[in-house]
């Protein structure tokens, strides 16, 4: 039957992504130890960063999040820090006035509305960056705590003066209560989209970002005109600012992307606490990835057909049994590439104990994959007390 050849196609597609993202992993690993032991330059300033946060009604996480970022490794006059609240409706103003009395570098905006047509999220980081004073911004939420050593580390990534953005690791910290295997499945398939990012920025076509630990050159961030036209697209700030650079850095060859694969400089957030608050939360990132560039859409469509294969073959097997051994082949070509990268990822990251959740993780990204995008791509989602469509004031069913 030539049918189930053909189906054979998309997996040899998805291989050769995986491929492809294992050599930058690869590459990764070969350059990131002498970039995390790397010293400043001798007569060289150290650098000095603006800490941008946008808090939206944050009132539960913005305190344990400042009083981690207040504990630098380095002095108070190195680094700003600017939280924008954005329209809070909860005691976040109440909280942010306490933290101003007692750090004289903290900075506080407050948005009341947002232009429209324009991202809520883009506007309130936009407007932390132009009042930002330091040459280095760095991004993290409100709902993100930070290690002593963070700026200082980073600081490192900016030796020299090519490096125009620098992505770092974000993880899972638990929730006391909450249910382990759930924790370990969220950690796990969180924990992917971390290494997806480290491995394409390492085989130089950047992907996915996280904006919870990024930093940037603010004048580069002028010079590719901010956010443009990805201004309407509700998410996805940080992977478009990251592609935004790297196809600046590709026609002028004169910026750097690195990927801190290091452990003093990695940030934890919250997992979601619920299965409708997962679902939620994916479907946002889905919304985003039809704004990407031509050439990261062709290598995630790849992915994306791939995956819809093997519900196809399955539901083939109900009326012809020739499938059945179809669908296991391709469950097990993903399985052996998901390894083939979380493996080295988990190692790198230092998160070996979460391996035993990758195949049970496996099973269940598959339809959440599926789900999430399609819906978040042509129906309205959750965010932040409201709903939106994945463009700002774009009708939505």
């Amino acid at each position: 039957m030539l049918l189930i050849p053909l189906l054979m196609l998309p997996a040899i597609g998805f291989a050769a992504v995986i491929l492809f993202l294992r050599g930058g992993l690869y590459k990764l690993d070969r350059d990131g130890e002498s970039l995390s032991t790397a010293t400043n330059a001798p007569n060289k300033e150290p650098p000095s960063f603006s800490v941008i946060i946008a808090a939206r009604n944050e009132e539960r996480n913005i305190a344990a999040c400042l009083k981690t970022v207040f504990a630098q490794d380095i002095p108070p006059d190195q680094y700003e820090v600017i939280v924008i609240n954005d329209r809070s409706e909860d005691a976040t103003p109440e909280i942010l006035r306490e933290f101003v009395e007692r750090h004289h570098n903290l900075k506080i905006i407050t948005v009341t509305e947002t232009p429209p047509g324009i991202s809520p999220k883009k506007h309130a980081v936009s407007t932390g960056i132009k009042a930002a004073s330091n040459g280095i911004i760095v991004f993290t939420d409100a709902d993100c705590r930070v290690l002593p050593r963070w700026l200082s580390t980073i600081g490192k990534y900016f030796n020299d003066d090519d490096t125009a953005l620098v992505q770092g690791i974000t993880s899972y910290s638990y929730i006391a209560g909450m249910n382990e295997f759930f924790y370990g499945l969220q950690s796990i398939d969180f924990l992917s989209h971390g290494v997806i990012a480290a491995a394409a920025i390492g085989a130089d076509l950047p992907i996915n970002s996280n904006a919870n630990n990024m930093a940037f050159r603010k004048k580069v961030f002028e010079e590719v005109g901010g956010y443009g036209a990805d201004s309407r697209v509700t998410l996805g700030d940080d992977d478009h600012l990251l592609q935004r650079i790297w196809k600046k850095g590709k026609a002028s060859r004169g910026y750097k992307i690195r990927y801190m694969a290091n452990p003093h400089a990695s940030v934890e957030t919250v997992p979601t606490e619920t299965l409708p608050a997962l679902f939620e939360q994916r479907r946002r990132w889905g919304s985003v990835t039809v704004h990407y560039g031509a050439r990261q859409v062709a290598l995630l469509s790849a992915v994306f057909l791939f995956y819809l294969t093997i519900p196809a073959t399955a539901a083939a097997s109900l009326f012809d049994a020739s499938f059945f051994p179809v669908c296991l082949s391709l469950l097990f070509v993903k399985l052996c590439g998901e390894l083939a990268l979380l493996i080295p990822g988990t190692r790198l990251f230092g998160k070996k104990r979460l391996r035993k959740y990758i195949l049970p993780a496996s099973l269940i990204q598959l339809p959440l994959v599926l789900a999430a995008v399609l819906t978040g791509v042509f129906w309205r989602f959750d965010w932040k007390g409201g709903r939106m469509g994945r463009r700002a004031g774009a009708p939505r069913p």
